[in-house]
């Protein structure tokens, strides 16, 4: 469940990878809604979008490979 709703993920990751990054994304959204009690949920999850992007490029930054190229991504590297 995710801000009370349900959803039906498949992918090739393990059902706890899934349920795992469910609670995260729940855990956020949460968070930045209770800091932003005006906000709509659209907006909540706009802003989850780009804090969430934020992290991704800041850990993909920290794994530059010398000559600053990133590492490839595998086809299992994705949730879904």
């Amino acid at each position: 469940m995710i801000m009370g709703e349900e959803y039906v993920l498949r992918g090739n990751s393990s059902p706890e990878d899934m349920h795992r990054v469910g609670r995260y994304v729940d855990r956020l959204l949460r968070t930045l809604s209770e800091k932003n009690v005006q906000m709509s949920k659209h907006k909540i999850a706009v802003l989850a979008a780009l804090n969430l992007a934020d992290e991704l490029l800041k850990l993909k930054e920290a794994e530059t490979e010398p000559y600053g190229r990133t590492r490839e991504r595998g086809a299992d590297d994705g949730l879904v």
